[in-house]
């Protein structure tokens, strides 16, 4: 293979050493965000074949369309391509740090459909009889993960030097999957969304009971004043933890708090139930994330059925979310479902929700602690994990 990996701290800096080593007209095949927060950028000389036997047609010229389009075809995106893009939402602010330049452009959008079909020839490649690819076929299969998932962890697993399998497979997720757990701030309010019964009240409540251990202040808002006993939920969890309470039937409501009260404290916004499928629902959502000038979080389930998390994830991507939060994370005997819809949906993991209390039940998403609990042969929680 005549592809080669460039890190360094900047996409200009990775740019740079391309063209150092392999010319100005070298062609970019991917482009990734490193956990240590700089960047990898996978190239290869204009006119070199990618694999074996492919000679004589760059692989910009040859490769490269086909792959494009059969990467849209795998992940689903065809239909969205073809679809005029909503106008970009100026008062809305995702989180810090969770999107680069390179990855908000639409050429990086392209070169994210690339690498989903490079990694998948790579697998064709390099994972015949591979052990490590059986291994985890079978031990991450168990847990529902989509063979996609599975192919690209058992890729970058190889290229481990760990000595142990949860080293490995920490390697491995760290580089396939995103890590960003929420950095609580009165700069930027959160809004939970998700399906009834995802546990965004819980959340909502371990993210104030979180941001309390760190000498912050939260304040609740809540919008899910349909569902039976929801606010007295709420208004346990605001007693308890000592924070004000609003419940808000519109986005008109958000917004008359915001500028009126002007509250100093973390804004958390608990919201129903919806459907990002239905018109009405995906409305009100945009509404209420315009209201309240905060970032939307989805909140699922670990376990379910995985196609149905899948289509959830894009659907809530498509609208704008970035991140997602995981719960029923020690009491899910399988949490690929929620796994391969983060994976597919190109969602970054923010936090695992854990146990029934809000005091210690809210885990920073990372590698290590990620790889122990996959390798687990019974659920239970993992105190102390190191990222």
């Amino acid at each position: 293979m005549g592809f080669q990996t460039f890190t360094a701290n900047s996409i200009e800096e990775a740019k740079k050493s391309m063209r150092d080593a392999l010319g100005p007209d070298a062609v970019i095949l991917a482009t990734r965000k490193r956990p240590d927060g700089g960047v990898e950028l996978r190239a290869i000389q204009k006119g070199q074949p990618l694999f074996e036997g492919e000679g004589g047609k760059s692989f910009g010229a040859g490769l490269g369309t086909r792959a494009k389009k059969s990467s849209l075809n795998a992940r689903g995106l065809a239909a969205k391509q073809q679809r005029k893009a909503p106008p970009p939402n100026k008062r809305a602010r995702e989180g810090a740090g969770l999107h680069t330049k390179v990855e908000k452009s639409a050429a990086d959008m392209a070169l994210n459909h690339l690498k989903g079909d490079f990694t998948q020839k790579l697998s064709n490649e390099n994972l015949k009889d591979s052990p490590i690819h059986r291994d985890y076929s079978q031990r991450l299969g168990r847990h529902g993960i989509t063979p996609a998932l599975v192919r690209a962890l058992a890729i970058e697993a190889q290229q481990s030097d760990a000595s142990s399998d949860t080293g490995r497979l920490a390697h491995a997720l760290g580089r396939v999957l995103t890590f960003n757990p929420i950095s609580l701030s009165p700069d930027m309010p959160i809004m939970l969304v998700g399906q009834t019964g995802a546990g965004k009240t819980s959340c909502a409540a371990k993210l104030a009971a979180k941001a309390a251990g760190q000498e912050k202040k939260v304040a609740f808002m809540s919008a899910d004043l349909g569902r039976a006993g929801a606010m007295e939920q709420m208004k346990t969890y605001a007693s308890a933890l000592d924070t004000r309470f609003w419940p808000v039937e519109d986005p008109q409501d958000v917004q008359d708090i915001m500028q009126n009260e002007r509250p100093e404290e973390i804004i958390i916004l608990d919201t129903p139930g919806v459907s990002p499928f239905a018109p009405a629902d995906i409305a009100a959502i945009r509404a209420f994330r315009d209201a309240l000038n905060g970032e939307a979080i989805f909140v699922l389930p670990a376990s379910g059925d995985a196609e149905e998390h899948i289509d959830w994830a894009r659907a809530f991507r498509d609208i704008g979310v970035r991140r997602c939060m995981i719960t029923k994370f020690d009491a899910s005997r399988r949490v690929g479902a929620a796994l391969s819809a983060a994976f597919e949906g190109n969602l970054a993991l923010a936090h695992f929700s854990e146990a029934p209390f809000i005091a210690d039940g809210l885990v920073d998403a990372n590698p290590r602690y990620l790889a122990q609990r996959l390798l687990l042969e019974e659920p239970a929680r993992i105190a102390g994990a190191d990222a």
